[in-house]
């Protein structure tokens, strides 16, 4: 479960980075396209029109091996994420839960910030540390940044599906949010 998790929030967070590993770029194409074969991951046309410049998975450098396609493709099924079916890989209830959340965290991004900046500040006790863990994930997630172990800074608004699993957990009462105009420090530079 601890190791789902985790691959499941890599995968998150390398989408929305735009750092596409292999598990990445196979889950967002899969995302794109609904259902493919390992053949259509190796097709040179496949990777035409990534944008390359940020990728940590650049394949203008080599074109992926069959067999690391093959192993994440294994890994993801394995995970859950997806399922092969007449030769093709199509996302699970599951992956089509986390392609919707990653869809939602893109479109947030997509608006244009406000100026403001949203500080996390959370004291978490160490019974409830596998949430305390959830919530680090999360911000890192919405793009938020570590000025301090519990103090976590970032450009926008904490989605509402955010909001509610907090409730949800019963943390709301352990976290403060706060709306502030400038910050100084060294993220401000």
């Amino acid at each position: 479960m601890k190791d789902n998790l985790k691959y499941t929030e890599k995968i998150k967070r390398n989408i929305l980075n735009n750092t596409l590993d292999s598990a990445a770029l196979a889950f967002s194409f899969l995302m794109d396209f609904g259902e493919m074969t390992v053949e259509a991951f190796l097709r040179p046309s496949m990777y035409a029109d990534l944008p390359t410049k940020n990728l940590r998975f650049s394949l203008q450098d080599k074109k992926p091996k069959e067999v690391t396609i093959r192993q994440t493709l294994s890994r993801m099924e394995k995970h859950g994420f997806i399922k092969k079916e007449n030769g093709k890989y199509s996302l699970t209830l599951v992956g089509d839960n986390i392609a919707k959340h990653i869809l939602k965290r893109k479109k947030l991004f997509a608006k244009k910030w406000d100026k403001k900046y949203r500080v996390v500040v959370f004291d978490i006790p160490e019974k409830k540390k596998q949430f305390r863990n959830w919530l680090r994930n999360e911000l890192y997630i919405l793009k938020y940044r570590k000025l301090q172990e519990s103090v976590f800074v970032g450009k926008f608004p904490l989605p509402e599906d955010f909001i509610k699993e907090i409730n949800h957990k019963k943390l709301s009462k352990n976290i403060d949010y706060l709306l502030v105009d400038k910050i100084y420090s060294k993220l401000d530079k």
